[in-house]
This record gives C-alpha cells, structure tokens and sequence, in this order.
C-alpha cells in the first residue's frame, strides 16, 4: 500500500503543483502531496534497509538424529568445509533410524552450524529460526506489498553430540573407509579378535566356571565380546586418520 501512496502523492505533487492557479491552495497542496511523497520514500527504504515495522520472533525446534554411517557400523556425523577460509562446513547425518539416506544443512547467508559435546546417550539437533516478522496489521498492511513478512534473518543449528560420537571430514571419512576395507586391516582384525575374544572367555571362565558348560551362553558372550572389539578398533581407525 505505501509503494500506492508514493505514486498518488508523486501524481498529486505533479497536478497541484502545475495546475492549481490560485497560489495558496497550489503551496499548501503541493507542500502535503510532497510531505507525503517523502515521507512513503522513507519508509519504504526503512523497511527495505532496516526493518521498519517488523520484529526478530524465534522458534526452536529440537529433533534426534542418527548417524551418517548408514550401515549402522559407526557413530558419526560428517562435514564438508566451504569456502576459503574453512569457518564454515556442511553438515551430513541421517534423519531417521536405519534411513538410507543422508540429509544436509543448508548452505547460505543466514546458515550457521555449530557442534557441542554432551553427557547424553542421542545425538540431537536443536534448530533455532528467527523470522522478520510485522509488529502489527496496520504495518503489514502499509508494507506487505514487499513479501518480506516472515523472511528468515538466521537460523542455528546445533548438533549436541555424545562423547561415543565422532566428527568426521568428508575427506577423512574417505580415508577411513579405504582403511578399513583393505585386506591388510581385515586380516589384522581377524587375527586380533580372536585373541581378544579367547582371553576375555577365559577371564570369563575362571569368574564364573559355570560357563564352560552352558553353551548358550558363551555364544552370547562371544557376540558381545566380539562387538566389543569391533568398536574399539572402529575408535581406533578413526583416531589413527584424525591424528593424521
């Protein structure tokens, strides 16, 4: 409505100022219409520039997310760094539980992504939206016409990770993923959690003698001691290509 204003008051600037004779009537209506002019100019670009009118109103949002390793074999959230001077990364999880597929956050000017460590079992993503928004319907009606009610000023992303959890660059999830499919790695696995899951059977054995008799149970034990080790030598394949 104000960009309206502005044109009626430009045209009635021009009429009155051109054609009304009598010179007090042409003062006074030039000088409203020119007021009125001036005065749309000013609030238009206040909006524009400023946001005149407006005010920050934030929500939050706060979901669980899982990890970008679809196959479930690890803990973990990738990023990818923009730009020149690496302030500045895209995120990669997965948004649901055994999903196959991965999300990414945005990439834009309004866009920050941060990470915490936390004392909690779940990874979560806080979003926090702070959305440009009129005081009132008498502003909204002045400046709607800009369809800037609403308009996103910025959002947060916070990742609060657990300690189990590791962040990982693409390039080093890359890495990792060589590491660990390479038949040198695979066979020293093998030949290490087999010793692993014999001396922790036996440690068993000796605390508990009823063991060695109750078949059932060692195979559960030796499935726990075998996820056991495959997380330790996960940790440890991650921190070896972190440290690189």
């Amino acid at each position: 409505m104000i960009i309206i204003l502005m044109i009626i008051s430009a045209i009635a600037f021009f009429i009155s100022f051109i054609y009304i004779d009598k010179v007090p009537l042409r003062i006074t209506f030039t000088l409203i219409s020119g007021i009125v002019f001036i005065s749309s100019i000013i609030g238009i670009v206040a909006n524009y520039h400023s946001h005149y009118g407006m005010q920050e109103i934030t929500t939050t949002t706060e979901k669980q997310i899982y990890s970008a390793d679809t196959t479930g074999a690890m803990q973990i959230i990738l990023y990818e760094p923009i730009g020149t001077n690496g302030d500045e990364n895209i995120f990669i999880y997965s948004p649901e539980l055994h999903s196959k597929k991965v999300t990414y956050t945005k990439v834009d000017e309004f866009t920050t992504n941060k990470t915490k460590i936390v004392n909690s079992g779940t990874a979560n993503l806080k979003i926090t939206e702070v959305h440009w928004k009129y005081k009132s319907s008498a502003y909204k009606f002045w400046f709607g016409i800009a369809d800037n009610n609403n308009k996103l000023s910025k959002q947060i992303n916070t990742f609060y990770l657990p300690k189990t959890w590791s962040l990982l660059s693409t390039s080093e999830a890359k890495e990792l993923k060589q590491k660990m499919s390479s038949p040198e790695f695979k066979k020293q696995i093998k030949s290490q959690a087999t010793l692993y899951i014999q001396n922790k059977m036996k440690n068993a054995i000796v605390k508990n003698p009823s063991l060695a008799t109750n078949k059932s149970r060692q195979l559960e034990m030796q499935k726990k001691f075998a996820n056991e080790f495959q997380d330790q030598m996960i940790k440890k394949a991650i921190q070896d290509v972190k440290n690189k």
